[in-house]
């Protein structure tokens, strides 16, 4: 027989710590310089997008 118990701390739930305060300004220049260097190839997908991907898009409709 296998004797399991849940622990009295709470061990594995997160803490404040953990996690960042939402007004990390060097945070946002990351994600801000992240999405300039991707908004080009991001906006070519968006009106052109591969002739495979709409393949795959369509063959999946089909199936449904």
């Amino acid at each position: 027989m296998t004797k399991t118990s849940t622990s009295k701390t709470n061990v594995n739930l997160p803490t404040n710590s953990m996690f960042q305060p939402k007004t990390d300004n060097e945070s946002d220049a990351e994600i801000d310089l992240f999405y300039d260097q991707i908004k080009s190839k991001l906006d070519r997908l968006a009106k052109n997008p591969q002739d495979e991907t709409i393949n795959k898009i369509l063959a999946y409709s089909k199936s449904k």
